[in-house]
């Protein structure tokens, strides 16, 4: 009966998994009919690899203040440094494997130094709803600069005032936690089981919100996401300039925006094909070539991989925990408080 149910749990994650690979594969294949190998190999040789130099450190910096920043949603509870090391080792299962498990995985390892699981998901909810609202803003931002049909604006006005409309209904949460708390015992009466299972775990989830109703973190959170989300831009630049010399800061804050949206479709482990489909799609606007475009982005794509492997590698060793033990545990994960 155990193999059983192993198998069958192994079917299920494969039809998953199945949409986001499908996704990956297609947006690959239809890549690699735009460019030639050999004209992507020889903007990859032409590369003026001093400006990747230069944006390491800038990589580095920008993911201090994002720590900082996910440091502040937590009230500063924990360490920087655990905080700084478990973000890394939650990009680094994004990484490798399926469904953005990174984002369960930092909640559970920080979540066992005290706040509990349910007392960090939420605070990586606040940061995912800043980093949309920052790559909304820019898109509308850039959208009189570059040519893009009234359609794409409407969608990307729309998206914007959905994740608006999240964060009110997160401080309204936040603000009125004895209400809403009443109100999920008053639905505990009809459901016990629902009252014993979830009442410590939303008094936790709302906990994790408080950063909302403070005007002055908040703010202090909004500036170190969006320096960061500056930093960004640079370190896009930097590698578009070592591919072509023409390279423009425009062109750079196009990249950022359009690929964090972009990951944010179902894919493969690491967004492989669907963060390459956003840098060229987005350097198209521009009529970059797409060789070159392709070479930057791959090149983006396994910095990336690089330096948070390593941190997050680093976290794993300090942490001592395995991978697999963080699957293991995320397949059967405790959230109680």
């Amino acid at each position: 009966m155990t193999e059983q149910r192993k198998e069958q749990k192994a079917q299920s994650t494969f039809w998953q998994m199945l949409p986001g690979l499908l996704i990956s594969l297609l947006l690959l294949f239809f890549l690699f009919r735009l460019f030639e190998w050999d004209d992507v190999l020889e903007a990859l040789r032409r590369a003026e690899w001093v400006y990747l130099l230069l944006a390491l450190p800038v990589y580095a910096l920008s993911y201090v203040l994002r720590a900082s920043a996910w440091w502040l949603i937590l009230k500063k509870a924990l360490p920087f440094w655990k905080v700084f090391l478990t973000m890394h080792i939650g990009y680094l299962l994004n990484n490798i494997l399926p469904f953005r498990l990174g984002e369960l995985g930092r909640a559970y390892l920080l979540g066992r130094d005290g706040p509990g699981f349910w007392g960090v998901f939420p605070t990586i909810l606040i940061e995912r709803a800043f980093d949309m609202i920052i790559a909304v803003g820019l898109i509308l931002g850039i959208l009189p600069l570059v040519w893009i049909s009234s359609n794409s604006q409407q969608v990307a006005f729309f998206v914007g005032g959905i994740v608006v409309l999240g964060l009110l209904v997160f401080y309204l949460l936040a603000r009125y936690r004895a209400w809403a708390l009443s109100q999920f015992e008053r639905l505990g009466a009809r459901w016990p089981l629902v009252l014993r299972l979830g009442k410590n775990r939303l008094e936790s989830f709302l906990e994790g919100l408080a950063v909302l109703t403070s005007p002055g973190r908040f703010l202090q959170v909004l500036v170190l996401l969006a320096s960061s989300w500056v930093l960004a831009i640079s370190i896009q630049f930097l590698v578009l300039r070592s591919f072509y010399p023409e390279a423009r800061f425009l062109h750079a804050a196009t990249t950022q925006g359009v690929s964090a949206l972009g990951v944010a479709l179902p894919s493969s482990p690491g967004y492989v094909g669907v963060f390459e489909a956003a840098i060229v799609g987005a350097l198209a606007l521009f009529d970059i070539p797409f060789s070159v475009a392709f070479a930057n982005a791959i090149t983006l794509h396994l910095m990336y991989i690089l330096i948070t492997g390593i941190f997050g590698v680093y976290g794993l060793a300090v942490s001592r925990i395995s991978l697999g033990q963080i699957f293991q545990s995320l397949k059967r994960i405790n959230v109680h408080r």
